[in-house]
């Protein structure tokens, strides 16, 4: 199992995390799991517009204080 470095879409930087594979219409993130489980979303680097969007539509990365309360919750 390859563990690799991410950062979110809050741009939050996550080490030694696995990559899930998504589904196919999730074309435009990536999501992985860290060490104890939790699931993370982060930006394809090459996100591409898909039939779900604007072609003109273009993701920004948020900000890490805008993430929700909670987004580092484990359920126990």
């Amino acid at each position: 199992m390859v563990r690799m470095d991410f950062v979110d879409v809050y741009g939050i930087k996550h080490e030694n995390c696995t990559l899930v594979t998504p589904a196919r219409e999730y074309q435009r993130v990536v999501i992985f799991m860290d060490a104890v489980g939790r699931r993370f979303v982060a930006m394809d680097p090459d996100a591409q517009p898909t039939k779900y969007g604007s072609s003109n539509q273009h993701w920004h990365q948020a900000k890490p204080s805008e993430a929700p309360e909670g987004y580092f919750h484990i359920e126990k």
